[in-house]
């Protein structure tokens, strides 16, 4: 009985592997060159920043559905060691029918398509992660379920306090935006809308780079998930034979 248990939780997890291999993609490059975007997790108190949205074309992921588990946004371009604001940041995810360019600039509400918004994180942000070349700030959360042929996907922040960081994050934004030049061969895949005391922007320039860390139940399986597969089987056929033979 207690070898049958054994064979069964190998061969679930093996299939449990084939399922859930974590991948990553990045959304917006290629970057403009020389400078970054301090808004909205490095300086949201120079401009009053309350709100900051940004939208990913469903172009930019590939066909079907994947749980969105991390977001990473770079600093390679002014890698100044800047630091997040001390303020609490709230990230939620959603879809939204608006395409970068096309953000609602006078409520942030309207961008959001009813019923699908969730909290992705809430709290203080961590420090960013020292890389070769600059840093990167890597804000994991509760997973989000997003399928590209349901509409584009949507990240909202809000920001509760009025500090910035000392010195302030700059992020890696994308040189393809809806009015700037996008370098041959790219195409406009993000946009940007500011809320805050007194003004709206937005819809000009690209959004933050973001790298996306996310599962597939429908992935294409990795060699060594494959082999799990495969001793798992040999183990529940070979305790059948010995069963036949005893």
């Amino acid at each position: 009985m207690a070898k049958r248990v054994v064979y069964r939780v190998v061969l679930c997890m093996a299939f449990m592997g084939l399922g859930l291999q974590a991948s990553t993609l990045l959304v917006g490059d290629p970057p403009v060159l020389g400078t970054g975007n301090c808004d909205p997790f490095g300086c949201p108190a120079f401009f009053g920043l309350g709100t900051f949205q940004e939208v990913y074309s469903s172009s930019a992921f590939s066909p079907g559905e994947i749980a969105i588990n991390a977001l990473t946004f770079i600093d390679f371009q002014v890698h100044n060691g800047g630091l997040p604001s001390g303020d609490t940041f709230t990230l939620s995810l959603s879809y939204t029918s608006d395409a970068p360019g096309g953000l609602n600039l006078t409520n942030p509400n309207n961008n959001i398509t009813p019923g699908t918004s969730q909290t992705f994180f809430s709290g203080l942000l961590p420090n960013p992660i020292p890389q070769t070349g600059g840093q990167v700030l890597n804000i994991p959360g509760t997973p989000f379920d997003y399928n590209p042929a349901d509409g584009n996907l949507l990240l909202t922040v809000t920001v509760t306090g009025t500090s910035n960081g000392s010195p302030p994050l700059y992020l890696d934004q994308s040189a393809c935006g809806p009015t700037t030049t996008c370098p041959s061969g790219y195409t406009v895949t993000t946009g940007t809308a500011y809320f805050g005391s007194g003004f709206t922007d937005g819809n000009n320039i690209g959004g933050l780079i973001t790298q996306f860390t996310y599962t597939s139940p429908f992935a294409t399986p990795e060699p060594g998930s494959l082999l799990l597969v495969v001793a798992g089987i040999g183990l529940i056929g070979y305790s059948r034979l010995r069963r036949r033979t005893t």
